[in-house]
């Protein structure tokens, strides 16, 4: 057994909770992400892409909700803050390196859902109004695709505004702006086409998988696209080159949309379709607990399979395999060294400063891990409305 803290109305209680069978090291996995909690605290209260600042500061949701340090809220509250004031006109976000993306404004947008019951109601209103913008302008541009995908987002000009789509159906756009904003519009305003289009995402998601459990990463800009057949350029960079960061992505957006869609059909038919995925992923899971090639941009955005393997265990299928998968991760990480390696920047990860997308990479992997560790501490806390 455990002790966490519960906290209700403002009131910190110390209550005990069943051992997570996902980790082996509990006590220094509590140390380790309270580590990374605070390191947050001091070095990322401010982080220009949105959704990197977006993960860290779920961590510190995460982070208040296990220990009952209200420092980490208030820090999280304070970011999300500076998100809404970036809200454009339109109702999109720039992503902080120039693009328009649905799916880094998913990863950020995720930072209301998770605050949502541990703010005050103008701030809920003002999360709302947000969401609601930024949906309304997904439907009026058009954005939602024939095939039930979502498109990569809107092109910019060269003053950075917004122009025209991309024309493209986007696997992480699908998951995460998909699977988890429209689900929370629909568990927040109860309008069942939102519960709709997050449907049509997941399940358009699934019907791209291979029979080996392989899901395709539709690149944006034309890097890959499901559309085009026979070109060995663009099969590798749709089925070889990012299968685990398309997994990370696909997990989070359709554990969203099972544990509050509502509807036990549909939650059937989706845990059915996805079990051969998960069975690739387990069966190809590096010997030192990681996932992808070493150093590899696939491998940094890795860490979320973790959350992805335990709501698959807790919601459709205690496969033993799972928990032995968690716990080689966890330990790992739990190596300074190897966290290094990995990318950790609370451990010394040190990428070239003048590669802007090394410093992107080290803290997307950092904040990731901090997602992961959150649920094999205290499984489902990450995802908890």
């Amino acid at each position: 057994m455990r002790v966490t803290l519960l906290i209700l109305a403002g009131c910190v209680i110390a209550t005990r909770l069943p051992a997570s069978p996902f980790t082996a090291s509990e006590t220094k996995t509590h140390d380790y992400f309270r580590s990374l909690c605070d390191y947050t605290v001091r070095e990322k209260t401010h982080v220009e892409v949105i959704f990197t600042g977006g993960y860290y500061m779920r961590n510190l949701v995460a982070g208040y909700k296990i220990f009952g340090d209200k420092h980490y809220l208030d820090t999280a509250v304070t970011y999300a803050d500076w998100v809404l004031s970036r809200q454009s006109e339109r109702g999109y976000w720039q992503t902080g390196y120039g693009r328009i993306y649905l799916a880094d404004t998913g990863s950020a947008l995720g930072l209301f859902v998770v605050l949502y019951p541990h703010v005050d109601q103008g701030r809920k209103k003002q999360y709302l109004a947000a969401m609601q913008r930024y949906v309304d302008a997904i439907e009026h541009d058009r954005l939602i695709r024939p095939s039930g995908a979502l498109d990569v987002g809107l092109k910019t000009d060269a003053s950075g505004a917004a122009t025209v789509p991309y024309d493209q159906d986007y696997t992480t756009s699908s998951s995460l702006t998909g699977g988890e904003i429209f689900t929370w519009m629909y568990h927040a305003t109860k309008r069942e086409k939102y519960r709709e289009i997050a449907y049509g995402t997941q399940k358009w998601i699934l019907s791209t998988m291979r029979k080996d459990g392989v899901i395709p990463y539709n690149h944006p800009g034309g890097k890959s696209d499901l559309r085009i057949k026979g070109n060995p350029k663009n099969d590798f960079m749709l089925w070889e080159n990012s299968p685990y960061l398309n997994s990370a992505y696909v997990g989070e957006g359709l554990l969203s949309f099972d544990l509050y869609c509502g509807r036990s059909d549909w939650q059937q038919e989706l845990r059915a379709k996805v079990k051969p995925h998960i069975d690739f992923v387990l069966k190809t899971q590096n010997a030192d607990g990681t996932w992808a090639p070493p150093s590899n941009w696939d491998q940094k955005r890795s860490p979320g399979i973790i959350n992805f393997l335990i709501w698959y265990y807790q919601h459709v299928e205690p496969d033993p395999r799972i928990p032995r998968a968690t716990r080689k991760f966890e330990a790992f990480i739990l190596n300074p060294e190897n966290g290094r390696k990995f990318g950790m920047v609370n451990v010394g990860a040190t990428p070239d400063p003048k590669d802007r997308s090394a410093v992107n990479a080290y803290d997307c992997v950092t904040g990731l891990t901090g997602r992961a560790l959150a649920d094999i501490i205290q499984p489902g806390v990450d995802a908890r409305w």
